[in-house]
């Protein structure tokens, strides 16, 4: 994965598309939920006035048959509606036997009225029907003007029944219909999958990222000590080198080379091993004083090489101090502590040992320029290009994964002259 910019828009792109996808299907959803919400509505208000219709319309023939009006009405609401059944002969048995329950019921509890005009009986039957259409009105009706596929004429007056736009059931839909949630848990799929393949593609290109920068910091790092080498061997070899002082010298040149290939390829062996949680540590019990003499051997030849000086500060109290850890892995962290001082720092590099709050510090300070304000000394492969020092970027980055494979911690002091780092490891 050497484009990472094309994989990215196609990425976008992919999901740009399926984000779409998913827009235009849930705002279809949304209003199919929404037409079946407005036809049940309308289904029910028409139910409504079927049954307002049926009230009104039997009402009006019990009031128009007796020979005066009732002054008030109270029709029996719980009364069925007349059902639909098989044949004319027992639908009209039906109606016959309904409107004689209703005319034995309302004669037997209302005063009497003239009944000429069916005006008179208006609030009557708009009363009956309050509690299916409130605010409803009928509006009369000429009997020549009568429309057969008008639904609601009155059968029994001439009249209309006008129902006012509020007796429409107000649409208001829950937020957890069975369509919402299923939208709801469309989009939270959705999220998460879109979310996953990012978060593995960042990862992939992240790790690829790193690979070839580790490919090509190892490659030209180690380019230069085997070029040494090879020099060097050849001149020897060749016995072009007659001088004695002169031989010592390219020997303790490579020897060096030989320390700093070593150091390097100990770096990136640990660091495979770290990646790969393949670390395994052998931990020991032992003094501050015996941790030091495993480690202080390496870490002077280091900084002799670079012409430095290694002042080692360890109190007489923190000499018999004992601690379970690592020998060689600590030994391993100092060094690259150490081999960046020496790289950066000027003379003399300060070791610093002392116990605190149950843990055990070991601080390296040099007197060099420190760190910048932007730099991030603990990412790997993080040198810049422009840095002319040799190294691949790995060593501080190694050595705190390595003190949190310990149990310890790394960490720079900001604020101190030159670069401290303190190493914490617990007793």
């Amino acid at each position: 994965m050497k484009r990472p910019a094309p994989i990215g828009l196609a990425f976008a792109a992919a999901v740009a598309t399926l984000l779409g996808v998913m827009v235009f299907f849930t705002t279809k959803v949304l209003r199919f939920e929404r037409s079946m919400g407005e036809a049940q509505a309308s289904a029910a208000l028409e139910e409504n006035v079927r049954l307002a219709l049926w009230r009104m319309d039997s009402a009006a023939a019990l009031l128009l048959k007796s020979d005066s009006a009732p002054a008030t009405l109270t029709p029996n609401r719980n009364a069925a509606p007349p059902q639909q059944s098989k044949g004319p002969e027992r639908f009209e048995q039906s109606q016959q036997s309904l409107i004689s329950r209703q005319e034995f019921q309302q004669r037997e509890s209302i005063a009497q009225a003239p009944t000429a005009d069916w005006r008179a009986i208006e609030p009557i039957l708009l009363n009956s029907i309050a509690d299916l259409l409130p605010g409803a009105a009928l509006e009369p009706v000429r009997p020549g003007a009568k429309n057969p596929d008008d639904t609601r004429l009155l059968a029994s007056i001439p009249a209309r029944l006008v129902v006012p736009a509020s007796a429409l059931p107000s649409l208001s839909l829950p937020w957890n219909t069975p369509l919402r949630v299923s939208l709801i848990v469309a989009w939270a799929c959705f999220v998460l999958a879109a979310g996953a393949v990012g978060w593995l593609m960042a990862g992939t290109l992240a790790l690829s990222r790193r690979r070839g920068d580790f490919a090509s910091a190892v490659t030209h790092e180690l380019r230069t000590p085997l070029t040494t080498f090879r020099m060097y061997a050849e001149m020897l070899s060749s016995g072009m080198v007659h001088d004695p002082a002169t031989r010592t010298q390219y020997l303790n040149t490579l020897v060096t080379e030989a320390d700093r290939l070593g150091h390097l390829i100990e770096n990136v062996l640990a660091y495979s091993r770290l990646e790969n949680r393949l670390s395994r540590r052998h931990a020991q019990t032992l003094t501050v004083a015996q941790l030091l003499d495993h480690a202080l051997p390496t870490l002077r030849r280091r900084a002799d090489q670079a012409g430095l000086a290694l002042d080692v500060q360890l109190p007489g109290a923190e000499t018999s101090t004992t601690c379970r850890t690592d020998p060689f892995a600590v030994q391993q962290i100092l060094l690259n502590l150490i081999d960046n001082a020496c790289k950066y720092g000027l003379t003399p590099i300060e070791l610093s040992v002392r116990t605190q709050d149950q843990h055990l510090e070991l601080s390296v300070s040099d007197r060099g320029p420190g760190l910048p304000p932007a730099a991030r000394p603990f990412t790997a492969f993080g040198k810049s290009k422009s840095d002319p020092v040799p190294g691949i970027g790995l060593g501080l980055y190694l050595s705190r994964k390595l003190a949190r494979d310990l149990g310890g911690e790394l960490s720079h002091l900001p604020g101190s002259p030159g670069a401290t780092f303190v190493l914490r490891l617990p007793l």
